[in-house]
């Protein structure tokens, strides 16, 4: 990837090489059109755009992606976090979790608790 960085647009058209890979571009601009109501040279923009930053390969307008979807999630995430909640992830679960208005069921918590443990550093 030369350019991490991915817009909205571009993720959504990502979730559908994800989903479909390999796929003709003709085939995904139906699928966007269908979905998104997106014209083909607005997906085919985006495609170009998307093999410049190496998150896609197109080969004989066969798609396939470079980049798996945990990556930009990843990235995505730790973006935000950074942006947003300077870098603090408690700050980001106490603001996702709100003020009292949300909870996590027994499960989700005891699943966060071993994340944890797992990240944490020795």
């Amino acid at each position: 990837m030369k350019d991490n960085s991915i817009g909205e647009s571009e993720f959504k058209l990502m979730e559908q090489i994800w989903d479909h890979s390999p796929i003709s571009s003709g085939e995904l601009s139906d699928i966007c059109e269908q979905i998104h109501g997106w014209k083909k040279t607005t997906v085919y923009t985006m495609i170009k755009r998307l093999s410049d930053k190496g998150f896609i390969a197109n080969n004989k307008s066969i798609i396939t992606y470079l980049v798996r979807r945990e990556e930009v999630q990843q990235q995505q995430s730790e973006e935000m976090v950074t942006k947003n909640f300077q870098g603090s992830l408690p700050n980001f679960v106490n603001s996702f979790l709100g003020n009292g208005n949300k909870s996590l069921s027994k499960d989700d918590a005891a699943k966060l608790m071993d994340m944890i443990a797992k990240h944490t550093e020795k």
